[in-house]
């Protein structure tokens, strides 16, 4: 048996050319019918989304993505999933946040994966009865990704613990994101991150035709990891995680902005 969102997070290749860049990580989601890559703006443009410095010791930046998705649910088989990242005139593939651009470090970029692949959109994998779950401070959270490279049983990620350490409902720096209590790790950028729990009674709705409907855990996508507060060079740092919030994501891929949190609002 294998959980379901272990399926849903994919290991992401970053090169130049045939060059291997760096590794990190995607998810995917559909939005009216149309699939959308996600991960994070410092891991297309290969700068860092504060001060564009390049990250690369040698100045190169990526001009292509390689996903490790599946070719065949039964079996478990992997195969590559290219995106190129610049178009014939040089213009980004990508979207970024319509207000705050590069600082919110999420990007989406819109795929169609060929018929001999399949990807699985994570938010499809929330079970029911979970419209109205919310997730506290303090509560337990996931971010399933690739540290330092390391997977399993082929291309599957590591579920990595980490806590919630900031109020969900205010935001840091007035940008939509929230710290995680967590010592992350390279190759986790672009990690989805979810809460989810066992409930204590496993909740049932029959339907119309007889068919029944069922939900054994309390989940939420809570959003995309991007990189953390202190570093291993310097371990006297306090590491905290960071989260962009999952709102940002169709703010992203429709262009628009949510409506300001009054600090009333934020409060509660």
């Amino acid at each position: 048996m294998i959980d379901l969102f272990s399926q849903t997070s994919y290991f992401l290749e970053v090169r130049f050319n045939d060059e291997l860049l760096s590794t990190a990580t995607c998810f995917f989601v559909r939005r009216d019918n149309e699939l959308f890559l996600l991960t994070n703006w410092h891991v297309v443009t290969g700068l860092n989304s504060q001060n564009r410095e390049c990250l690369d010791e040698h100045g190169r930046v990526p001009n292509k993505l390689s996903a490790h998705i599946f070719t065949d649910e039964e079996y478990i088989n992997w195969s590559e999933f290219e995106i190129e990242l610049y178009t014939e005139d040089e213009k980004p593939v990508w979207l970024e946040h319509p207000l705050h651009k590069r600082i919110v470090d999420v990007i989406a970029i819109k795929v169609t994966i060929p018929e001999n692949q399949i990807v699985t959109p994570l938010e499809e994998m929330i079970e029911p009865f979970n419209e109205n779950t919310e997730i506290r401070i303090s509560d337990d959270v996931f971010i399933l990704g690739f540290p330092f490279s390391i997977k399993y049983g082929g291309n599957f990620p590591i579920w990595k613990r980490a806590s919630i350490a900031s109020e969900p409902s205010v935001d840091i720096d007035e940008l939509p994101k929230m710290f995680l209590d967590t010592a992350s790790r390279k190759g986790m950028s672009g990690s989805p991150v979810i809460f989810k729990t066992r409930r204590p009674v496993t909740l049932i709705e029959s339907l119309e035709n007889d068919m029944k409907v069922m939900s054994r855990y309390a989940i939420k996508f809570v959003g995309v990891y991007s990189g953390r507060i202190g570093t291993e060079k310097n371990e006297s740092q306090v590491q905290l995680g960071i989260v962009w919030k999952s709102q940002v994501i169709d703010e992203i891929i429709y262009q628009t902005i949510r409506p300001a949190a009054k600090p009333e609002d934020q409060a509660h």
